[in-house]
């Protein structure tokens, strides 16, 4: 019997011994969850299931919004400050590392009250918001472009010019398209990161899905129903863009 324990050790380690003691835990913590979460009160929140559910899409409208400006003004900063000559140049990092050396809520604090005194007119909170998340999209997608733009050897860049290769032609067919293709994970996390990023918002009056939350809990008082409701939406929400990623490249794997 003792020379027997250790081959039964190493079954117990054995790749397959863990991933059945994992499904198992797995499954008893589901089965908890979801005997805590049948006896939670949900008839308190039932009338509000439209008006949650509509906060939620806005969040997901801004944040949609928000990546596709700030991409188009990411990509400008990033040639800038990767290609650009000195002034320019010092110009993108200053801007970059500002907003980057900011809290994202003060962000958002200064679009909303600067804007008014530069353009003279009112700001609706909607537009502020889209405002600000742009900004906070551009520049840190700005690093995400560099950093894709660096990813490229420069031997690959030097042989290119070797052939005869003018160096936008490079660009374009050497440099982008590698580029592109080692930045899509990044680009993937700034999307969820930007997602989360919504629910500073509600800090200026936007209804988004945190905001919709909270208004809700104070009319009916639900907060672990409510809160339970709002952890549920981000998990779904993120874990629905992280898997944007295996459309762009499917043998792509998320290694921790």
């Amino acid at each position: 019997m003792i020379e027997g324990r250790p081959g039964l050790w190493r079954r117990l380690q054995s790749p397959r011994a863990k991933l059945l003691v994992w499904w198992i835990g797995c499954g008893v913590a589901l089965l908890l969850a979801l005997r805590a979460v049948s006896s939670l009160d949900w008839g308190a929140i039932r009338n509000s299931w439209l008006f949650l559910l509509t906060g939620l899409g806005r969040s997901w409208l801004l944040a949609i919004i928000s990546i596709l400006a700030g991409g188009l003004a990411a990509a400008p900063l990033a040639l800038a400050r990767v290609y650009g000559p000195p002034g320019i140049r010092q110009a993108a990092i200053a801007l970059i590392e500002c907003v980057r050396a900011t809290p994202e809520l003060m962000i958002v604090f200064w679009v909303y009250f600067t804007l008014p005194i530069v353009t003279g007119n009112q700001v609706s909170s909607w537009n502020a918001a889209l405002g600000s998340l742009s900004v906070i999209a551009a520049v840190y997608l700005a690093e995400v472009f560099r950093a894709g733009l660096y990813s490229v050897p420069r031997g690959q860049i030097e042989a290119s010019a070797a052939t005869g290769m003018s160096a936008l032609a490079t660009f374009l067919y050497v440099v982008l398209p590698q580029a592109v293709r080692n930045m899509v994970p990044a680009l993937i996390a700034q999307l969820v990161g930007l997602f989360k990023t919504t629910s500073l918002v509600y800090a200026i009056g936007v209804m988004e899905f945190f905001r919709s939350i909270t208004v809700t809990n104070n009319a009916v008082f639900a907060p672990y129903e409510l809160y339970l409701v709002l952890a549920l939406g981000y998990f779904v929400s993120c874990f629905a863009i992280t898997r944007v990623v295996r459309w762009f490249d499917p043998k792509y794997q998320l290694l921790e």
